[in-house]
């Protein structure tokens, strides 16, 4: 097997003895030891050779795989897939952390009661995750879930509650939780100094300073994390976004600018910086990165969304009208990428197309009365039963 050379030091072969999965390869763009090891070959030459000596039964082993890539597309699916994870106590507490991390950040406030439970979990990994996802819930839920984490018996989840509680809390606000947010902070910073070398921690940290609105700290710790690991795209994206909030639009660009020409292959740096170019009325320059970040992550249906958008904004709502089809037809279930669709259908008077995405919209929130009647009068409107 080829080796990789981890922490500069350390060259490994690919040592897991699990079956390889080239069909999820072919589907998600995940590596497989497959074609690692036969350079110029294809997974859909993998799949067929592991055919000839497996037979097909290893299509259809259980996988983690499809929840997590899942996440970009959103949607109702994506929610139930993770929290199934969740659920299932055969997973490594890794497995479900990482689910209930990610469900936290796509479901929203619908997914309060999963994430306080994770919290109550004995495994510190679902609650690692659990104060994680607890950062994206409205303020009170926030509270009401980290406040059982401030004093975890396991620091790495202290640590974690403290940073995603977010902002600069009041006294008020806090109630008698303040000591235990304290002493959380105190964690924090104590973790920090004894991870200094560590482009994460110092990006982390400085997540934490930017919520307590200290600007010029926040800046210093994500400049230190990129210059620890210039690869590292969170640093260069939150610094980028630092400058943003503060009003520094064209140090935000620049910033992004010199991110995507270190990493021009990172789909999130294209689709900062595409953002950041929207501010500055470049728009065909933005649509450009919005476009190389929809070739990067062509499963992410935000990156669609906002394309289309911006499409629309220049007078291409045709276009943004196709592109959003497309993914429709091919399965993405995303109901604010449908949404839009729909608008733009209606936009150009495409009836029957716009009743038929309805009809998907309608389908993933059947007790949504506005949806209801959009449907009821497209289908008057064409004629359709």
């Amino acid at each position: 097997m080829p080796q990789r050379t981890y922490m500069k030091v350390d060259p490994r072969r690919d040592h897991s003895f699990v079956i390889p999965r080239p069909d999820l390869s072919a589907s998600y763009g995940t590596p497989n030891a497959c074609t690692t090891c036969h350079e110029g070959k294809t997974d859909a030459w993998a799949a067929e050779e592991m055919d000839k000596w497996y037979g097909t039964a290893w299509r259809q082993r259980k996988t983690i795989v499809h929840a997590f890539a899942g996440t970009a597309k959103g949607g109702p699916a994506a929610v139930d897939a993770l929290r199934n994870l969740v659920e299932d106590r055969d997973q490594a507490g890794i497995v479900r952390g990482s689910a209930i991390a990610q469900l936290g950040r796509i479901g929203g406030a619908d997914v309060v009661a999963d994430v306080k439970a994770a919290a109550g979990d004995p495994d510190p990994l679902l609650r690692l995750g659990a104060a994680e996802a607890a950062g994206a819930l409205p303020p009170a839920a926030r509270l009401d879930i980290l406040g059982e984490l401030f004093g975890d018996e396991t620091r790495a989840v202290r640590v974690a509650a403290a940073t995603a509680l977010g902002g600069a809390p009041t006294p008020e606000f806090l109630g008698d939780q303040r000591g235990s947010f304290e002493a959380a902070v105190a964690d924090l910073r104590a973790y920090i100094e004894a991870n200094a070398d560590f482009a994460e921690a110092n990006n982390n940290y400085g997540m934490f300073l930017m919520g307590q609105r200290r600007a010029q700290d926040a800046e210093k710790a994500f400049r230190q994390a990129i210059v620890l690991d210039p690869s590292l795209s969170g640093p260069r994206i939150n610094l980028a976004e630092l400058f943003r909030a503060t009003g520094q639009d064209d140090k935000s660009e620049r910033t992004y600018a010199e991110a995507v020409a270190a990493s021009p292959d990172q789909a999130d740096l294209r689709y900062g910086h595409a953002l950041s170019l929207v501010r500055a009325k470049a728009m065909p320059a933005a649509i450009r990165e919005f476009e190389e970040a929809t070739r990067l992550d062509p499963g992410n249906a935000r990156y669609k969304t906002t394309l289309s958008i911006a499409l629309d904004s220049i007078g291409r709502t045709e276009d943004a009208f196709k592109l959003l089809a497309s993914a429709i037809d091919a399965g993405e279930q995303d109901a604010n990428l449908i949404g839009t669709a729909i608008n733009y259908g209606l936009k150009l008077g495409l009836y029957p197309e716009s009743l038929k995405y309805a009809e998907i919209l309608g389908r993933q929130q059947p007790d949504n009365p506005r949806i209801a009647d959009l449907i009821a009068q497209l289908r008057a409107a064409t004629g359709a039963k």
